[in-house]
């Protein structure tokens, strides 16, 4: 064999090997990046949010989304779908800022028509540069270049680690898995002890950052609330926006208080409950002052995260109307429940729990 007949059948087998790895990726598609996961295929939907979800929110038929942090990950599609009607999935991000959140709602209402978003708010998730991802999105998944998805088809995890996971589990997709992606609320230990894990306590009064006499934004806050939350609220009038403020335990607002936070983030909170109540499609939720719930650490794996019969509870009281604010006062008053505790605490030197 020639040297010409043996470079043109090796750029022949070269090619077969590329072509035929780009084929097997598109197939099996583990992210679902082309195609919804079938009945003998299934998808990867655990830890790899950042990854499933441009797929999920690509392929799936759904009109409506919960958007939010690992304050959402244990809702279930099926019972919301049941409460408040449409089709339900979540694009959840765990730590994620809320430039990440806004990605997700530009592929929601890029590729379908939304009618609801819940919408979980963590104030920390405020706190970054409106333009930064907290966490680094592949971005290749997100759009519409077919050429950078060469990204995809030659990723050494997708080749070696999630296309044989799919391979051995042809035949056993969960015909529940959209309804508990994501979900973590049975694979950890609640209690006193694990709430608390890590939380120095301390009887001495700290001292408060400024707050400022009127609850106003700070300036990144402002930034994210006017590029990451309004211009969807503002062109998107028939989709109803529901926000919440999920029920962190009683012990996280010690820990605010103790960094000398605790004004500063409620009066963060009340000025962005103000801004989003100037628009007839949001509502907005408090849990946070719900003492049975942020009183009992045996609901709690540490002091903000909550198990799924939280999540439950949450969606009933939604659908329900319990629980929402409507105006500056109902806000305040729960505030200042919040503030009573942590200052019972204070003032006792110990847990109350």
């Amino acid at each position: 064999m020639t040297r010409k007949q043996w470079a043109a059948l090796t750029l022949f087998l070269l090619s077969l090997g590329v072509g035929g790895t780009i084929a097997a990726v598109a197939i099996i598609d583990p992210f679902e990046v082309y195609h919804k996961a079938t009945a003998f295929i299934p998808p990867i939907t655990n830890s790899t949010q950042i990854y499933s979800n441009a797929g999920i929110a690509k392929n799936y038929a759904y009109d409506s989304v919960v958007i939010g942090s690992s304050m959402t990950e244990n809702f279930r599609p099926s019972q919301l779908n049941r409460l408040f009607g449409g089709q339900f999935v979540k694009l959840s991000i765990n730590a994620g800022s809320s430039f990440n959140h806004k990605q997700m709602m530009d592929m929601a209402f890029s590729t379908h028509d939304v009618r609801r978003v819940i919408y979980g708010i963590d104030l920390e998730a405020l706190t970054y540069f409106y333009k930064t991802p907290k966490c680094k999105m592949p971005d290749y998944l997100y759009d519409d270049n077919l050429f950078n998805d060469v990204a995809y088809w030659f990723n050494v995890s997708v080749l070696t680690k999630y296309i044989p996971k799919c391979l051995l589990t042809l035949g056993q997709s969960d015909p529940n898995q959209i309804d508990t992606m994501y979900m973590w609320s049975d694979l950890y230990t609640y209690g006193k002890d694990a709430a608390l894990a890590g939380i120095e306590f301390s009887a001495r009064r700290v001292e408060q950052r400024e707050a400022g006499e009127k609850a106003e934004l700070s300036h990144q806050s402002l930034m994210n609330v006017q590029h990451n939350f309004l211009p969807y609220i503002e062109q998107h009038p028939d989709t109803q926006f529901i926000f919440f403020f999920p029920p962190y335990s009683l012990a996280s607002w010690y820990q605010s208080y103790a960094g000398g936070n605790l004004e500063h983030d409620l009066h963060q909170k009340q000025a962005l409950t103000e801004a989003l109540l100037a628009y007839d499609n949001v509502q907005v939720y408090d849990f946070q002052a719900r003492t049975d719930w942020i009183c009992n650490l045996d609901n709690y794996i540490d002091a903000r995260h909550y198990s799924g019969a939280i999540n439950d509870a949450m969606a009933e009281d939604m659908a329900a109307g319990e629980n929402r604010i409507t105006d500056a006062a109902q806000l305040e008053a729960n505030d200042d429940l919040i503030r009573t505790l942590v200052e019972q605490i204070v003032s006792a030197g110990e847990w109350p729990f």
